[in-house]
C-alpha cells in the first residue's frame, strides 16, 4: 500500500500506468461492467485504456440516473443486471471500494473478477494528481512539523530564486514584459483589482492626501509593479516591501523610486511608522512564526489588512512546495491554514470585509482533502 508521501510524489501517468495494468485482468472477458456512472468513470474512458476491453454495462446505485445515456450505455441499478452474463466489474467510485465489493459479493453473489483501482486509505482520485505534462506547483506531504518539511527542501533562501527574480523585474523595467510574480514573465497588463480597492478606498477616506502600503514578502515589488500604472491618481503613495535580505539589498539599491521602498523582514515595522495597509500576498504560509508577525501587524493597527494567494484547506497541515524548473526550481515549507484559524486569530480588532477565491486561483490535493488559494480582507473597527 502506498503510503500518504508515496502517493503525494506520484504523478497522473504513473497512476494511469497502474490502473492500465489492474486493467490488464479484462483482456479474456467477453463482458465487462463498470460500477460508476460519474466523473471519475468519464475520467478513466478518457485517461486509461479502460474502453479497449468489452465494456457493455454501467452500474449506478443512484436512483435518479437510473435509464440515463452515458456515453452511449443506459445506466442500469445493480438490481436490474444479469449477473450471470457478467465476468468482470471494474469500481469506479473511489472511497467505497470495499462497500461496493460486499454489495457484490455478499448481495449480488458475483463470482467474477473484481478491480478495484485504490487502496482502501488513498482513494483521491488519480485525475487529481499532478501531472507531468504542465508545469505546475506541487504541494506534497502533511509533516509534523516545520522543521522535518524544511530538512527536505532547498529554501526561499536558495540564490536561484535571487536572481531569477532580478532578471524578470528587469525586464519589466525596461519594458519586455509587463508584469513579473515569483520570476514568470507576463506580457498583457492584469491588475489586482482586489488589493487596488483597498488603496483606492484608503485614498478616498484620506482625502487623498497619502497611503501608506506594507507589503509583507513582497519579493522585488512585484505587487507594486503589476498595479502601478492603475494606482498612479493615488497621491503621497508610499509602498515599503519588507523582505529577507538578499531581496531587500537588492531593491534598495536598485529599484527604490520615491514610491517604492525596500526593509529587511527581520526588523521590527513598528520603526516605520505606520500603515494604512498591510497586504500579505503568497507570503504568511511560508513563515514558520506567522504568528509573531501577525500580532505585530494587529499591533500597527493599518486600517486594512490584507490576505492574499493562502491556502485554506479542512485541516492544518505543512507540506514541501516544489516549484518547476520552468518557473525556477526550488523547493519550501508551507502552511495550509483551516479557514478558522485566520478567522480568529484578528479577534474582535477586525471585522472580516470581503472573503473570496485568491487573485491567483489555486487548488491542492491530498489523499484525505484539498486546499484552495483565498482572500481575505479585514477592516479594523473604529473605537
Amino acid at each position: 500500500m502506498l503510503d500518504e508521501r508515496e502517493w503525494d510524489n506520484m504523478f497522473l501517468q504513473e497512476k494511469v500506468k497502474e490502473i492500465n495494468e489492474k486493467l490488464n485482468a479484462l483482456k479474456d472477458i467477453s463482458h465487462v461492467a463498470v460500477w460508476g456512472a460519474g466523473v471519475h468513470t468519464c475520467k478513466l474512458f478518457e485517461k486509461s485504456n479502460l474502453l479497449s476491453y468489452s465494456v457493455k454495462t454501467i452500474i449506478d446505485i443512484n436512483k435518479e440516473k437510473k435509464g440515463q445515456h452515458y456515453f452511449g450505455f443506459t445506466i442500469k441499478n445493480p438490481n436490474e443486471v444479469k449477473w450471470n452474463d457478467v465476468e468482470g466489474v471494474v469500481i469506479s467510485v473511489p472511497g467505497r471500494e470495499e462497500e461496493i465489493r460486499k454489495i457484490l459479493t455478499e448481495e449480488l453473489r458475483f463470482k467474477g473478477i473484481i478491480i478495484k483501482l485504490y487502496e482502501n486509505d488513498n482513494y483521491m482520485p488519480f485525475y487529481r494528481l499532478y501531472d507531468k505534462k504542465i508545469a505546475e506547483v506541487r504541494y506534497i506531504g502533511d509533516y509534523k512539523d516545520w522543521i522535518s518539511a524544511q530538512e527536505e527542501c532547498r529554501g526561499y533562501e536558495d540564490d536561484v530564486i535571487l536572481d531569477k527574480v532580478i532578471g524578470s523585474i528587469g525586464k519589466v523595467l525596461c519594458g519586455e514584459a509587463e508584469w513579473e510574480r515569483d520570476g514568470f514573465l507576463f506580457y498583457e497588463k492584469k491588475y489586482v483589482y482586489c488589493i487596488c480597492a483597498a488603496i483606492l478606498r484608503c485614498a478616498l477616506q484620506n482625502d487623498n492626501l497619502g497611503v501608506r502600503v506594507l507589503d509583507i514578502g513582497g519579493a522585488l515589488g512585484s505587487t507594486y509593479f503589476q498595479n502601478r500604472g492603475y494606482l498612479s491618481a493615488v497621491k503621497e503613495l508610499e509602498y515599503i516591501v519588507a523582505e529577507q535580505d538578499g531581496f531587500a539589498k537588492y531593491g534598495h539599491k536598485e529599484l527604490e523610486d520615491g514610491i517604492l521602498r525596500f526593509i529587511n523582514s527581520s526588523e521590527r515595522y513598528t520603526d516605520y511608522g505606520k500603515f494604512d495597509i498591510v497586504l500579505l500576498s503568497g507570503s504568511i504560509q511560508y513563515i514558520s512564526q506567522y504568528k509573531e508577525i501577525l500580532s505585530e501587524i494587529i499591533n500597527l493597527a493599518p486600517r486594512y489588512i490584507i490576505l492574499d494567494r493562502i491556502l485554506i484547506g479542512e485541516k492544518h497541515r505543512i507540506c514541501k512546495e516544489t516549484v518547476p524548473e520552468a518557473i525556477y526550481e526550488s523547493s519550501y515549507p508551507v502552511m495550509i491554514f483551516e479557514e478558522s484559524e485566520i478567522l480568529n486569530f484578528f479577534g474582535d480588532g477586525y471585522i472580516l470585509i470581503e472573503k473570496d477565491v485568491s487573485s491567483v486561483f489555486e487548488e491542492a490535493y491530498f489523499v484525505d482533502g484539498k486546499a484552495e488559494s483565498r482572500l481575505f480582507v479585514f477592516q479594523r473597527v473604529e473605537k
